[in-house]
């Protein structure tokens, strides 16, 4: 069944009472007025689980990943960051306003000026290390901008935004629906074998070619540095990452990769390094190479097989490839291996 959530309503009512609080030109002033402004959330991630982790070994998986992923897909709101921006042409900031929510409804009274404006929402980047609100001035600079560190932790939040032209009658009520879209992803990396018994261990997956910033404005994301992102265990058998999406193409530009990850070489979209333990304590290293975009507000579920030397090759699918290297060390070589 479809899961729905809607995050946030809030009740925003503009008033001309007080707009000389921002404008002392009081010919803004007209009539009150209303604005109903509407947040709506909407997550499929517990369906997507129970198709992908269908099978009776599987049910265990689906089950601690759901619990994983509903922090993230829940849609809660912690925080909402406000800009409202003229639509004459100068493309300023007006307005801004910052609230930490915790609750799904709010109400405000905005004493702004009775114009046209160009709005633009950012949710639960407060409390995320990992992502910066930048450029605040104008809307066309307004961005996020992700840390620029060699290897990130999961981002603990999923990011949502909204844009909406706001084009204000000089008389009577008008209402607004502004509908939240999220910018992050999630992977998650599944082992599929029956027994993991005198098997290697799973000990780290990294996330390799997501994207690091947003801008708001035109929804477009940017790969200004190299971006990788070591996930969470979520199990022996599962590992999951939050963050943002991947290139939709190879044509966008990205930045040199780091950590001998170089998605250009083999024309994948985005990548997961998978590093396992024998009882040797040798670790091998196995990339499973992406042709298809990680998308915002999606989660990818990527089943793999582990096998006894340690190498992981995905379950199915021919969209992803997989290349290996045995009693891993930086700076060896690849062995391709089809998958």
């Amino acid at each position: 069944m479809l899961k729905q959530h809607y995050i946030v309503l809030l009740l925003m009512v503009l008033t001309t009472a007080g707009c000389s609080l921002i404008d002392d030109d009081l010919s803004v002033c007209g009539t009150d007025y209303l604005i109903n402004y509407r947040m709506r959330l909407l997550t499929e991630v517990h369906t997507v689980i129970d198709e992908k982790l269908s099978s009776d070994i599987e049910k265990q998986v689906a089950d601690t990943l759901k619990k994983w992923a509903d922090p993230y897909f829940s849609g809660h709101a912690h925080d909402l960051d406000m800009s409202f921006y003229s639509l004459d042409g100068t493309d300023e900031l007006i307005h801004h306003k910052f609230d930490i929510i915790n609750a799904s409804q709010k109400s405000y009274t905005l004493y702004i000026p009775r114009m046209n404006y160009q709005h633009l929402a950012v949710v639960n980047t407060f409390n995320n290390p990992s992502i910066t609100i930048m450029g605040l001035q104008h809307s066309a600079s307004l961005r996020l901008t992700q840390a620029d560190k060699d290897t990130l932790p999961s981002h603990n939040t999923a990011v949502y935004t909204a844009r909406l032209p706001m084009h204000i009658p000089d008389t009577g009520n008008i209402s607004f629906d502004v509908h939240l879209y999220m910018a992050s992803a999630a992977v998650a990396l599944v082992v599929t074998n029956e027994t993991l018994t005198n098997l290697p261990t799973l000990k780290r997956v990294l996330l390799c070619g997501s994207a690091t910033g947003f801008n708001v404005n035109d929804s477009i994301f940017t790969f200004d540095e190299p971006s990788v992102i070591e996930a969470e265990k979520v199990n022996d058998r599962c590992f999951a990452v939050v963050a943002l999406a991947s290139k939709d193409s190879t044509n966008i530009t990205s930045a040199p990769a780091r950590n001998n990850t170089d998605t250009e070489k083999d024309n994948s979209l985005w990548q997961l390094k998978v590093y396992t333990q024998s009882k040797d304590k040798s670790i091998t290293e196995s990339v499973l190479s992406v042709h298809y975009p990680l998308r915002a507000g999606t989660m990818e579920i990527i089943k793999v097989t582990l096998k006894e030397d340690g190498s992981v090759t995905p379950s199915s699918g021919s969209e992803i490839g997989a290349s290996v290297t045995l009693d891993w060390k930086p700076g060896n070589e690849y062995i391709t291996i089809t998958g």
